[in-house]
This record gives structure tokens, C-alpha cells and sequence, in this order.
């Protein structure tokens, strides 16, 4: 069809798909909304523009995490309020979204009016960039679009040479960073109307500072200040709206307020535009339904829903574009690397409790309660370090306690959204303990042995294991880091799910069990997988005073509280066999480890 085609009926839920094209694809690494509608159909969120038109404050912040459509719906906001630098502005782009017609068409009398200045800062955080060669390229690169608006004869001589220099890349530093100012005030003056300033990844110094801590993040994050905040405040009634869009609200209110700027903060927790970010499973589905995958439905809720945002719950765009993209095809670890790493990153050294909770995280209905610090900070607030709220921020974590948004110092619980994060969270455990390890081998012969009952090949393989790890060495003395070890070293066992620990369910509660699985993730977790797979039930003791033979004692009567205390009394799981019992004894440099096959 030549028109964009729309879907606007109950059986989506008032979802509404659009494109300009008969052809048209998903919108695969595509960001700006005006490229994307006249060849990719798209998710109609057009309504975010209505909420943003209606707010009260003159500057608008967005927080989301990565993935989650603040790009197209910048680009998107930039499309509808930009005026033409030439002639007029079309209306094809707009004509069949729900903002042409909401409200009797009142939004219409906005559309193309204002100049726009946007400026992306988002390229430092996704490509490793420095911040402040980012920074003064888009500052660079704007002014040099704009200059064809600036063509009043009255405009100052001496600011428009400003400009020029900046455009051409040879002002100063300190020209540079006083160029905002003086754009806002010379659009204004040359076009008659109140400014529009957009920018994608405002927070970038602070993501900056928070993964490579030091003066130079300060510094960063003052040349922020003095680049964006400070122009934002001078400009006053010179600003239609700005708005600002990356996944830390805390700088944002704490330069705005700083600034006594006026602003409405919207942020996972927050109802307020909750609805224009993330795909709904309505969404979803009329997707799937379009591209003619409806059968996958389940599969990609299982997948990638889960994340909540205000009122409502949603999945990651990007991850279900590129899902349709793939063809529907089931996730395999190539597809959660990328993921994994970026977990990694985020999430930094895991002490022991943090990998305690990492465990947790993975359980059924498993989470962590913490209060999340998503306010105005300052360099030194213990906030910055704080692990579970950047692990929220970048959309790790989720939670559905989302009332009273402003209150950081309520306890939420935070859970995994969805499967794809489970199984990415998986592979950074399978990756930390087999780095843990000076031979990785030793690893497969400690899971091997472990499935066969051999106890000299586990015994062996787990004392090279505890001395390449330093465990005993520098950890506590207590039973947890040999207890976490071992579960560690269980994830990742071809053929079984993931290890399950009752440490949490009373004192001295150190047993493991794993379950064989009838559905593997992908092909490389059944390599060298047994015809035969056993329950497997782990017990373990820890006494740092006793001799060699009370450490095999330790070892026996860690095995013997498998049957006296009921722990493996269960019936064994399909496609399971039969059942292997073993006990552990640790004194916080050896190991003795004996095993009973049932």
C-alpha cells in the first residue's frame, strides 16, 4: 500500500503499526524516526509527543535503559516541532499517527514551528568514546546545520562569528562550551519563535565517571554543566522545551535543581510516560501478528518481557526487533554474549555477597531488596557505587514495587525481568569460575567427576581449583566461600540446570543440589553430556582446626546428613537416573571430598 498502513482494533488493544511502504522492514540499527517511517514499520508512539507538549515544566528527563527507544523517540519529538530551513513542511510523516487526530488535531498547531537544536551525546557511552571530544563534535556539527536558519542582517556580528567558528572546528574550548548559549539566543532571534534543545545521552560524563572513577569524571561532568545546564538556565522563556534523554536521573536533578530550572523527571518508577517506552505484550504481539510470526508469542514473552516501567509492563524493543529479525529463532549463547559482557561491566568485581545474591537472583521467584538511589547525587555519595541501582538503571534488574517514585529510601525487591537474562547472568557465572581456574580443564574434570561419582578426579581437580582461586587465603574465615564455590563451579554442567543452594533457609543449611534437564539452552551445553545423568546432592562442612583425618571425617559426615536429614529425598526429575550423594570437608586450605552412588 502506499499509504501507511495502520492496525487500530481490539484484537491489539489500540496498538497501531505504521509504514509508508508495501515492503517495509523492522527497524534494524535504525535510530532517527524520520529515516525509519518511510521504509521500516514501526510502533506508533506519536502520543509521547502529546505528553511532552502538555507538560508543565520547560525542561523534560527521561530515563531508561539502553535498548528501551529513547533515540527514536528523541528523533521522533525533533521530526514533529522542527520548522524546514527551506519551504514547508510536509505532513506525510505524521498524517495516520494518533497524535495527528488526538484531541480534535490540536497538536497539528505546533507541528514544524520551532527550530530545533539536537545534539547526541549517547556515541561516548555505545562506542568508547571520550566524552569531551563527543560533546564538542555535536556542538560542532550543529552549529553548522543551523547556520542556514541564521540569516537575519540584524543578527550581532561578533555571535555569529561565534558560531561560524565553532561550526568550522576552530573555536576554543572555551568558545565551544559557551556556543549552546548563544545558539538558543541567536535561533530565536532570527526566527521569531521560542527554541526546541534535544539531547540523547545528557548523562554520558556521569556513565563515564561511574566505569573509570576519578578527576577526570569530575572534570567531565563540570564541562556537562557548563555546556548544557548552564545555557538551559540562561535560556529561560527562550525554550519551548528541552528535553533530555539517558538512563541517570540523579545528574539531571541535581544540576536542575541546582539551577532552580523548573522540570518534570520521568523514570522506570515513574507513571508519567510510562506507556511511550518499552513494547507492550499488545505491541508485541501485533508485531509478531504483522510479520506473520504470531505462533512465537510465547516464546518471546518468555524471553524478553518482564520489565516494568510505572503502571505497565513491557519488553526491550531492540531485543524483540532483532528476535523477528533473527527469524524467530530460538536464543543461542552468540546471541547473549554481547548481553553477558555488558552485565559484566555494569555489575564490576563481585564480592562474596553480591555473589551470594547473584546465586539468589537466579532462583525461582529469586530477588534482591534493596532501596535504589535514583536522586540527585554528588561525586562523593556512597550512591555511585552502589551496584544494584546501575544494574536497574541499565535494565539488568527490574521491579514491580514502583510506588512512591521519590522515595529512595524504600527497600524494593529487584528481580530478573525475563529469560534472556537469566541465561546471559548464567554465562557470567559459567565464565567467572572457569577463569577462576588456571586450567579450565580442571573445571570439566570437576563437573565430570561430579556426575560419575569419581572421587579422586573431583578431589583433585578441586584442590587445584581452591589454591588457582586463593580461596582461604583472602576470604573470610567461614563455610560461604567454599560453599559458593562450589555452586559456582555446578553452573554450567552440560546436561543440568542450574545448581540450587538452601544456604538461606536456616544455620548451617551448605546443601547443593542440581537436576538433570530435559531442554537445553543450545548445542554446546550437551557436548560430553551423559547418557545417564544423575540428581546430584552436594553437603558440605567447614572446621579450620582439625588434622588430615578429621577433614575426611568432616567429608562423611557432611555425606551422612544427605539421608539423615532428608535433603535428596525427592523423586529423581526426568531425564534424570539414579542418584549421586557427595560430601565435602573443608579446613580452609585442603579438601576431602567422598561420594555414594545410589
Amino acid at each position: 500500500m502506499s499509504e501507511q498502513e495502520y492496525c487500530n482494533s481490539a484484537d491489539t488493544f489500540g496498538v497501531r503499526l505504521v509504514n509508508h511502504v508495501d515492503d517495509a522492514v523492522l527497524p534494524v540499527g535504525v535510530h532517527d524516526f524520520a529515516d525509519a517511517i518511510g521504509c521500516c514499520t514501526l510502533v506508533d508512539k506519536t502520543m509521547f509527543i502529546a505528553d511532552v507538549l502538555d507538560c508543565d515544566a520547560s525542561v523534560v528527563v527521561c530515563c531508561r535503559p539502553e535498548g528501551f527507544g529513547k533515540s527514536m523517540n528523541l528523533s521522533m519529538l525533533k521530526a514533529f516541532l522542527e520548522r524546514p530551513a527551506v519551504g514547508r513542511a510536509g505532513r506525510s510523516l505524521f498524517a495516520y499517527t494518533q497524535i495527528w487526530d488526538a484531541d480534535g488535531g490540536r497538536y497539528r498547531d505546533e507541528y514544524a514551528c520551532y527550530p530545533v537544536i539536537s545534539l547526541d551525546f549517547s556515541g561516548a557511552e555505545r562506542h568508547g568514546a571520550a566524552v569531551a571530544d563527543v560533546v564538542r563534535d555535536a556542538l560542532s556539527g550543529e552549529c553548522a546545520r543551523l547556520l542556514a536558519l541564521l540569516e537575519a542582517p540584524d543578527l550581532p556580528r561578533d555571535k555569529m562569528r561565534h558560531i561560524e567558528r565553532v561550526a568550522r572546528g576552530v573555536a576554543s574550548a572555551e568558545e565551544a562550551n559557551s556556543a549552546l548559549g548563544i545558539l538558543i539566543e541567536l535561533l530565536e532571534t532570527a526566527c521569531d519563535e521560542q527554541v526546541v534543545l534535544l539531547v540523547d545521552g545528557y548523562d554520558a560524563a556521569w556513565l563515564d565517571r561511574s566505569n573509570a572513577r576519578g578527576s577526570s569524571g569530575a572534570d567531565l561532568a563540570e564541562l556537562l554543566g557548563n555546556v548544557l545546564f548552564d545555557a538551559i538556565a540562561a535560556a529561560g522563556n527562550s525554550l519551548r522545551l528541552a528535553c533530555l534523554m539517558g538512563e541517570r536521573p540523579g545528574p539531571a536533578e541535581l544540576e536542575l535543581s541546582s539551577r532552580s530550572c523548573s522540570y518534570c523527571l520521568s523514570t522506570s518508577l515513574s507513571t508519567w510516560c510510562d506507556r511511550w517506552f518499552g513494547f507492550s505484550d499488545a505491541e508485541v504481539e501485533a508485531l509478531l501478528g504483522h510479520a506473520g510470526c504470531g505462533e512465537y508469542l510465547d516464546d518471546a514473552r518468555e524471553w524478553f518481557e518482564g520489565y516494568r516501567f510505572g503502571g505497565f509492563y513491557c519488553s526491550s524493543p531492540a531485543r524483540v526487533i532483532d528476535f523477528l529479525n533473527r527469524g524467530c529463532t530460538p536464543l543461542v549463547r552468540a546471541d547473549l554474549y554481547g548481553f553477558a559482557d555488558c552485565l559484566s561491566r555494569v555489575a564490576g568485581d563481585w564480592n562474596l555477597e553480591r555473589l551470594s545474591t547473584l546465586f539468589d537472583l537466579l532462583e525461582p521467584h529469586g530477588c534482591v531488596e534493596t532501596p535504589l538511589c535514583l536522586g540527585a547525587v554528588v561525586s562523593n555519595d556512597a550512591c555511585v557505587d552502589d551496584v544494584w541501582t546501575a544494574l536497574y538503571l541499565s535494565g539488568f534488574l527490574t521491579t514491580d514495587m514502583v510506588e512512591e517514585p521519590g522515595n529512595s529510601a524504600r527497600s524494593r525487591a529487584l528481580r530478573l525481568p525475563n529469560g534472556e537474562l537469566r541465561q546471559a547472568l548464567r554465562l557470567v557465572i559459567i565464565e567467572r569460575f572457569e577463569c577462576a581456574a588456571e586450567d579450565v580443564r580442571d573445571v570439566d574434570a570437576f563437573r565430570d567427576g561430579l556426575c560419575r561419582g569419581d572421587e579422586d578426579a573431583v578431589r583433585q581437580a578441586l584442590r587445584r581449583i581452591l589454591g588457582d582461586a586463593g580461596i582461604g587465603a583472602v576470604e573470610m574465615d567461614s563455610p560461604l566461600p567454599y560453599h559458593l564455590l562450589l555452586q559456582g563451579l555446578c553452573f554450567g554442567m552440560p546436561g543440568y540446570a542450574n545448581p540450587a543452594s538452601k544456604r538461606k533457609c536456616g544455620a548451617d543449611r551448605w546443601d547443593i543440589q542440581v537436576f538433570p534437564k530435559g531442554r537445553m539452552l543450545d548445542v554446546a551445553d550437551t557436548l560430553g553430556m551423559l547418557d545417564e545423568r544423575p540428581l546430584v546432592t552436594m553437603n558440605m562442612m567447614y572446621d579450620p582446626d582439625v588434622d588430615a583425618l578429621g577433614l575426611e571425617l568432616l567429608a562423611v559426615q557432611a555425606l551422612l546428613d544427605i539421608e539423615r536429614d532428608g535433603i535428596d529425598e525427592i523423586r529423581v526429575p526426568r531425564p534424570g537416573v539414579g542418584r549421586v550423594r557427595w560430601g565435602f570437608g573443608f579446613d580452609g586450605q585442603h579438601v576431602a571430598a567422598v561420594c555414594q552412588r545410589l
